[in-house]
């Protein structure tokens, strides 16, 4: 085990999402609800297998006017910034290669892969924070007992979301990108 070492907050309401920007922070840190989250384990190889697999998938599939991204943060709003697996998003005049944060109405698609130590955040707090981005799509990829990705598409409805499909081994989809692809492997 290590120690990080991470400044006070800045101010007594917590974190900010712009302070994300002027302090020197560890890589993967997020802003949840005026809480930095650091990701502290290490991922498992099906983790980053199911997200490289995904991500070629979903480049392949993405029109011109979008674009797939990895580990970027969203600002969702004052006090958070969740940093999805992947995402998609629209391209816009103002992003570019410093780009650290993507804006909420620009994102079409987030990707959270589970890993046991994301498991409740990606089940249970991280939908909510998207929904309140007004991002219309949430695919969630958790690992069945043999070890196949289990895909949980869910599309924004109402400010919450609603699963549209769940799929084993593939990625299907007609909205927001048209994909169809099976995320073979040694699982």
């Amino acid at each position: 085990m290590f120690d990080v070492l991470l400044p006070p907050p800045p101010r007594d309401s917590g974190w900010e999402s712009d302070d994300l920007d002027m302090y020197d922070l560890p890589d993967h840190v997020e802003l949840i609800y005026g809480a930095l989250e650091l990701m502290m384990s290490s991922q498992r190889t099906w983790h980053h297998e199911v997200m490289f697999r995904l991500r070629i998938a979903l480049d392949k599939a993405v029109p011109d006017d979008l674009e797939v991204h990895q580990e970027m943060t969203v600002r969702i709003d004052r006090k958070s910034r969740p940093e999805p697996d992947l995402l998609v998003v629209a391209e816009r005049p103002g992003y570019n290669r410093n780009t650290r944060w993507f804006h909420p109405e620009d994102v079409r698609l987030v990707v959270e892969v589970e890993s046991p130590e994301s498991e409740e955040r990606d089940r249970h707090l991280k939908p909510g924070i998207y929904a309140m981005g007004g991002i219309p799509y949430y695919l969630r990829i958790s690992e069945a007992a043999e070890g196949l990705p289990v895909l949980h598409l869910y599309r924004l409805e109402e400010d919450q979301y609603q699963l549209v499909s769940e799929q084993y081994g593939r990625v299907v989809m007609d909205e927001p990108i048209k994909v169809d692809a099976k995320l073979e492997g040694n699982w």
